[in-house]
This record gives C-alpha cells, structure tokens and sequence, in this order.
C-alpha cells in the first residue's frame, strides 16, 4: 500500500498496549496517560479491556470511551468505528485492548489493520509491556511471526514493577534482552525503555488516585493521603525518574505532542537532547543495540 502521508513528520498517533495478564499494561497506559496529559498533550482514551473490571483506565480518566458490548463480534466493530473516526479527524488515541484472545487480534486476523491505518497516515505504536519472565515474550513472539501487528514503530516496555525487590533490572531482565525475538525486533527498530517501579503503586491506585494529587497529599471524599514518605516517592518518581529515565528513551514522535509551553523549575524538560541521549544509551546498553552515536533516532 502506497502511503498518503510521510512518516518523517508528526502523525496521528495510535498507541496499542498488548502483552500478558498482570504484566502492568494498564499500570503503562495510565501513568503515560497521566504523564502527557499534564504536559499539555491531548488525545482520547479507548478502553477496551472487558477483562479488567477493577483497575481500568475509566477509573482515573472519566472521559475515557468505551464500547456499548462486552461482545466481542460488538467491540470488533466498535474498534472499526473508532479507527474510521481517527483516520478521518486526525487525533491522537491510546488503546487498552486488554489481554488474552482480543477482539483486536481477530480483526486484525481478518484486515491489515496497521498497514491501511499506517497508508491513511496515522502512527500505530504497539507497545509490549514485558516483566522479567520469558512467557512474557509470547505477544513479541506470535505477532512478528504473524505478521498482524508489526508496526514500524514497536516499543518494549520492562516493567520494573515487576521486579522482586532486592534484584536489579539489568540481572532480572538480562535473560529476557539474550532472547532473539528481542534482537530481531531491535533489528528491525525496535526501542526498548525501562519504567521505573514505583513502590507505593498500589498505596495511590488502591485510592482511585492521579498522581499529581497523591504527592501533593488530596484524597477523594472519604478517603485517606499518602503518608508523607509515600508523598515523596511519587513525586520523585514523577518529577524525576519518569521524565529522565522512562519518556527520554520513546522517540517523541511516537508519543502524542506535549504541548505545554514552559517547564516548572523542579520537572526536567522532557526531550531535553541530553537527557534524551543519555535514556537512549542506558536501552542501548541493556538491549545491546546501538547507542545515540550510531542509531539516528526517528
């Protein structure tokens, strides 16, 4: 398919998170969601994850969409309506598809979803989020062999939450960067970024709570803060280790524009080349890919 559009430039964005049960998919979605929305980023929310019923994205975003039926056959072409209205108005989308035998996976079974989306102009981004368990693969594995969701941009996500305390990424997640599906699709463009482990997660989701709202100590009615130490972990987690060690290493083009004008003094500017090169060099020296010196970013 001939493309409408070049990719060297800013396109619609679709992000769509796969991977296991309990490997932090919508743990991804909703910090990334939370995280560019703060920095003036717009964009809609699908939430198409009829598995999780008790931590979704519609508990932290109220704007977030989702389908009519929990049908399969109904969501299928709920997505399709979706896609339709992305391609013809132009925005940018993320996609909690949810995990297990999708409907995503059955349509794109039957039409080349990304291929004719990528023609129409828009940017899917698949994201796999992985923990340090080899089966965590599965998803990377099945769909380069499949070839149905390939897109040129393909980013791997470990989740350090997912990390028994005391090991370090680079030993817990260092069988799983030896495997050659990682290195086939870091051939193949593949960028590979660490989220770094929060360890009061649950003490702020458990809340119901934004982020910003729990390091800054607001509770919802009947409810309790943080403790003042839980408020310090997610701001420095925040303010910190996500902009400098998590978004610098996702090409910004395959994130929905941060259009906020001005930085706060205590928030590093995210896409700052410095710290953009040096969150490039700490995936490469975990993945083994080239570093900034040698691999353009695109």
């Amino acid at each position: 398919m001939e493309r409408k559009y070049s990719s060297a430039g800013r396109l619609p964005i679709l992000m769509i998170v796969v991977g296991r049960q309990r490997v932090g998919k919508t743990s991804f979605l909703n910090t990334t969601a939370q995280f560019l929305r703060a920095h003036g980023a717009e964009f809609q929310i699908w939430d198409a994850d009829t598995m999780n019923t008790t931590y979704n994205m519609s508990i932290f975003h109220e704007d977030a969409r989702q389908p009519r039926s929990r049908d399969p056959e109904d969501i299928k072409a709920w997505l399709e309506e979706k896609f339709i209205e992305q391609v013809t108005e132009r925005f940018d989308a993320m996609l909690d598809i949810g995990g297990g035998e999708t409907p995503l996976a059955r349509l794109a079974q039957d039409l080349p979803i990304v291929a004719t989306l990528e023609t129409e102009g828009v940017r899917v981004v698949l994201v796999h989020v992985i923990g340090p368990e080899l089966a965590d693969l599965d998803y990377l594995e099945r769909f380069a062999e499949d070839e149905l969701l390939a897109p040129d941009a393909t980013l791997i996500v470990m989740n350090s939450g997912l990390v028994l305390s005391g090991r370090s990424n680079e030993v817990a997640f260092s069988q799983i960067l030896e495997q050659p599906a990682i290195a086939a699709a870091v051939k193949s463009g593949a960028r590979i970024a660490t989220m770094p482990r929060l360890n009061c997660m649950s003490e702020v989701t458990d809340r119901g709570l934004l982020f910003e709202d729990a390091m800054n100590g607001l509770a919802k009615p009947g409810g309790t803060s943080l403790s003042l130490f839980n408020k310090v972990r997610v701001r420095q987690w925040w303010e910190r280790e996500l902009p400098e060690l998590f978004f610098e290493a996702i090409p910004p083009l395959w994130l929905p524009e941060m259009r906020r004008a001005q930085e706060s003094e205590t928030t590093p500017a995210v896409g700052d080349p410095k710290r953009r090169a040096k969150a490039t060099r700490q995936s490469a020296e975990l993945s083994g890919a080239p570093g900034p010196d040698t691999q353009a970013a695109q």
